[in-house]
């Protein structure tokens, strides 16, 4: 007999329940798993604050105040400051005949870039391009005719561009533009302005191969196509129908530049203006009008070609010979890739300086290095509309031991025509001795060491510019023998300076040099300034930061003191035989470089860069208190005195506090930091939101519960902040107190967005012109980076925004930036690298860093004690947290990195995709295992743990994380909206499939009784 219809509805309904909740369930399961990444990306909070008194609900607390009334007024403020900056830190390269500014109203616009501005990089620092203006319209806003729109229609249409992911500069061919129908439209006595745009971004480094090829040859140099187009402008203006070429270099990453002095190209005027941010491309159009005269200065070297920094010769990932025979599983690659600084202190000007003033003075064995061949801007230089002179330096020393500083003073006069600004830069020179050479201690000719910036100056005008130089940048580290920082014997230079070049010359001047002893310009003797010292590795035997004990902590960095370093050996350069050290760029057939390092792999740096139990300390079974009840500090309590004093980090009030904890909110803190801190209600610490981007805020505002938007519902949080030109150009300014105005917005916009701590700023360095994240740092040079950064920081950190500075360190390329082991000498390291870190801390109390993806030596640098904790919160003296780059569990370890002082991940327990965690709700699993009674517990872990937690705690107490806790208020948690109808669904699809089996279940057995009283009826 066939089932009725009434059984099979039945059967459809339950089965159609069943898979639903199956699937329900699964979701639900996994939703819980990413529950910290759907909280994040829907802006919502896991706590809220309730009153625990009679107070005033009404009353919330707030810790900082905003200078601004609304988002509308903040945004304003925020376009004006990215217009500002940009007129300050792009760069003139060149203005021959005083081409800029422009004396015509009509203009052509011509390359990709015309039609698809370079606002800024990808990754974690992408600008929002929604609202950014276009070239015609900045040009058009400014008086300007554009009279090819036609041209620049046929390049929409022709779909020309850059493709960055594939290394694809997508330009259109001269014989192209000719034969379009545009090709009419340029008319007679205009100027062309070429744009020659490049994006770098995140996770992959620019492409460094043959010159010749259109579309995946070398990234940073014009292709053939580029070069065609500057021809064929070149003819027309021989023909008389335009009158100038002016070049826009729209790109944070200097490009090969030679053609700009190429005379094929006729180029009469460059201009680098970076990636320009939101608004930046108003100040291009102000640049080219005169409304704004420039003052920026190079922030790098510009090559005239990028391939003769000697540096490039190691720039790539490469693998250890011999790690085939290592077995390190599915993830062998963040194992056997490494990477050698082999130009130890050379990067950037102060290998070019450095060659240079040895080539002159006749030591050294410089070879045939040509200056003018390999440097087409040196770092530092940028031209004006106006000229100015430097007289009258004044130099006086002050203060003891790490306290002496050297004040500069220098006159500035406009002595032409246009008011503006002048940057001073302030240079010094150590000697080059017999014990440099002995000891393996290399010195360059000049480094910056200060820097000041003029009013704008009407012609005629002077002002008096006074620069503070630390003696701390006079010395010296000396890795191989006193493993302090020393001031050697011999004569010591100062020198006020247009750029490094100049800088050098002026020092060449001084010791009686001149062109005739192949000088490439006379210098200025009357800038300089000269101090005898003698041998001291005393004084600097303290860190500067700290006055704690200076020792050598990077020999394993330094791949020839590593103890395990079997046959591998590098020779450094040094100025003691430039020829005989210097590697460069050599390519095979195919373009690729074959001159770099070569490394084999060794049993000991495959054992250090595998973390696993056999590397933690024994158990000793010194617990710290836990759990204690003998006290009931609610973290507000640690905030401030009954005086209203801000409390300590060494108080010993913290150590009753943080006896209160248990091994399970020690877990949770340390296992959980995806751009959070998580909260812990019993002691009333709420969950804290971190944002991601060194170019502002680029989330909306409403994303934060406690951002003042939500607070006072704004009606324009829905809007996302400000973004900002790359780090570069601001850089460029080198205008502190313009640095400080960009840093306070980059807080406000925080503030109102409900943020407390901010990734960024970026402090790796420009090692080369091709890393991926150029726009997100700020310079070749680790004083100016760490100056620069240190002004911006303190300015974020004064709206109670902690600041993440990151990669901490050498994550300068982004090529296999997991796991890749980085070998540089540990001189090299402090001097350029670390002091990179080193200012914001000493300069401005720079809370936190990230740490980064790559290894220091063999040691993932998130795990490295010595990097973390005796440097970091040792010499430096940080007092906040690090977190590190996106967490990846096939090579990171967390129990390793908290014992090493880093103290949470950028992750959440349950994410994947970067070989993340195992699946759990418990936050703290990875710790679990350790606890007390647990099969491998282990003390030491637990007393890290804590120290961890006391950073973080004491961190988010002074900042605006606080924001609406107050002594009469506590945390609750609260289910996410998401979470609780993904519940009701699941019981309710529970419920109906149940019923709907038990319907089913009494149909059967109802048929088959009718069945049987059908059959005793026949009986």
């Amino acid at each position: 007999m066939k089932p009725s219809k009434k059984r099979t509805l039945e059967k459809v309904f339950t089965n159609i329940m069943v898979v639903l909740l199956v699937l329900v369930h699964f979701g639900n399961t996994v939703a819980n798993e990413f529950a910290g990444q759907i909280n994040s990306f829907l802006g919502i909070t896991t706590f809220k604050t309730v009153s625990d008194s009679d107070a005033d609900d009404s009353t919330y607390a707030r810790y900082y105040d905003s200078e601004f009334t609304s988002v509308a007024d903040l945004k304003e403020a925020g376009f004006a400051k990215v217009r500002e900056v940009e007129g300050e830190g792009a760069v003139l390269l060149k203005n021959d005949n005083e081409t800029l500014p422009l004396k015509g109203k009509e203009v052509s616009l011509f390359g990709a870039t015309a039609i698809s501005p370079v606002y800024g990089g990808t990754g974690s620092g992408a600008v929002s391009s929604a609202d950014a203006p276009t070239y015609p319209q900045v040009l058009a806003d400014g008086g300007y005719t554009v009279v090819n729109e036609d041209l620049l229609k046929w390049y929409k249409d022709s779909e020309k561009g850059r493709d960055f992911d594939n290394g694809n500069i997508n330009e259109a061919s001269w014989k192209q533009i000719q034969k379009s129908d545009a090709a009419d439209s340029f008319g007679k006595g205009e100027t062309a302005i070429f744009v020659v745009g490049r994006v770098g971004g995140e996770a992959n480094d620019l492409k460094s191969v043959d010159h010749d090829d259109g579309k995946n040859g070398d990234y940073l140099t014009l292709n053939k196509n580029e070069r065609a187009i500057l021809e064929g402008l070149n003819e027309y203006k021989e023909e008389g129908k335009i009158s100038s070429i002016v070049v826009l270099i729209n790109s944070a990453n200097p490009v090969s530049a030679e053609f700009i002095n190429d005379k094929d190209y006729g180029i009469d005027a460059a201009l680098w203006i970076g990636s320009v941010g939101q608004t930046g491309l108003y100040a291009v159009a102000d640049i080219l009008s005169g409304a704004v005269n420039p003052s920026g200065s190079l922030p790098d070297t510009w090559w005239t070609d990028n391939l003769l920094d000697p540096a490039m010769a190691n720039f790539a990932s490469y693998t250890y010979d011999g790690a085939e025979n290592y077995d390190f599983g599915a993830h062998g690659r963040v194992f056997n890739t490494y990477v050698v600084y082999q130009e130890g202190i050379y990067v950037g000007y102060r290998y070019t300086e450095t060659r240079y003033e040895d080539l002159v003075m006749g030591t050294g064995n410089a070879g045939d290095f040509e200056y003018e061949d390999v440097v087409a801007y040196p770092f530092g230089y940028g031209l004006s509309y106006s000229t100015f002179e430097m007289s009258d330096m004044q130099v006086s020393k002050s203060g003891e031991g790490m306290e002496t500083a050297y004040t500069v003073s220098v006159k500035v006069t406009n002595t032409g025509k246009t008011a503006g600004k002048k940057t001073v830069q302030i240079y010094g020179q150590k000697p080059y001795t017999d014990y440099d050479k002995e000891n393996q201690i290399e010195k360059a000719s000049v480094e910056l060491v200060g820097y000041g910036k003029t009013a704008i100056l009407e012609p005629g005008a002077s002002e008096t510019v006074t620069v503070e130089v630390p003696e701390y940048f006079l010395t010296s580290y000396d890795a191989y023998n006193t493993g302090v920082y020393i001031l050697d014997e011999g004569t010591y230079y100062l020198t006020a300076a247009d750029d490094s070049h100049a800088a050098v010359n002026n020092i060449l001047a001084a010791k009686g040099k001149k062109v005739s002893d192949g000088m490439t310009a006379d210098g200025n003797a009357d800038l300089t300034y000269t101090m005898d010292y003698d041998f001291d590795s005393e004084t600097y035997a303290k860190a500067y930061g700290t006055g704690n004990d200076v020792t050598s902590l990077f020999a394993d960095v330094d791949i020839n003191r590593y103890e395990g370093r079997g046959d591998n050996e590098v020779t450094y350069i040094s100025r003691n035989d430039w020829e005989g050290t210097t590697m460069l760029w050599t390519p095979d057939d195919d373009g690729h470089n074959t001159n770099y390092v070569k490394l084999s792999m060794t049993d000991q740096i495959a054992a250090d860069a595998v973390l696993d139990d056999s590397d933690l300390p024994e158990n000793d079974g010194d617990w710290p208190v836990m759990g204690s009840t003998e006290t009931a500090y609610q973290l507000i309590n640690l905030q401030r005195d009954e005086e209203g004093n801000e409390i300590a980090y060494d108080d010993p009030i913290w150590e009753s506090f943080l006896d209160q904890l248990t091994y399970g909110q020690l877990s949770e803190l340390c296992a959980v930091g995806l751009r959070m801190t998580v909260s812990v209600p019993e002691i009333g610490k709420p969950e804290t939101l971190d944002h991601n981007g060194p170019s502002g805020v680029t989330q909306k505002y409403s994303l934060g519960s406690n951002g003042y938007a939500v607070q006072t519902n704004d009606p324009n949080k829905e809007e996302t902040g400000t973004c900002y030109p790359c780090n570069g150009i601001i850089a460029a300014t080198f205008n502190d107190k313009l640095v400080e105005e960009v840093g306070n917005l980059i807080g406000e916009d925080a503030m109102w967005a409900g943020y407390a701590g901010f990734y960024g700023t970026g402090l790796n360095i420009h090692r080369t012109p091709y890393a991926g994240r150029v726009f997100e740092y700020y310079s070749e040079d680790g004083i100016l980076t760490g100056l620069i950064a240190g002004v911006e920081t303190k300015a974020i950190q004064s709206k109670g925004v902690y600041v993440y500075n990151k990669h901490f360190v050498l994550n300068d390329q982004e090529e296999q930036r997991q796991g890749i082991g980085t070998w540089c000498n540990e001189q090299a390291l402090r001097e350029i690298y670390l002091r990179a870190f080193e200012l914001p801390i000493v300069n401005a109390d720079a809370k936190c860093v990230m740490t980064a993806f790559n290894r220091v030596g063999a040691t993932w640098s998130g795990a490295s004690y010595n990097l973390q904790t005796a440097w970091l919160r040792g010499e430096a003296g940080m007092s906040g947290f690090g977190v590190t780059d996106m967490y990846d569990g096939s090579y990171m370890s967390k129990p390793h990195e908290v014992l090493a002082g880093n103290d949470i991940p950028d992750n959440y327990p349950g994410t994947s995709g970067t070989g993340g965690d195992k699946s759990t709700s418990d936050l703290g699993f990875e710790f679990a295992q350790y606890a007390p009674g647990a099969s491998k517990e282990n003390a030491p872990l637990a007393r890290a743990m804590r120290e961890s937690a006391h950073r973080i705690l004491y961190t988010v107490v002074h900042s605006r994380g606080m924001d609406g806790i107050s002594a009469d208020t506590k945390i609750v948690h609260v289910t996410p909206w998401w979470s609780t109808t993904l519940t009701v669904a699941e019981y309710t699809l529970a419920v109906l499939s149940l019923l709907g089996a038990i319907l089913l279940i009494l149909d059967m057995a109802g048929i088959s009784l009718k069945k049987k009283e059908k059959k005793e009826k026949k009986a």
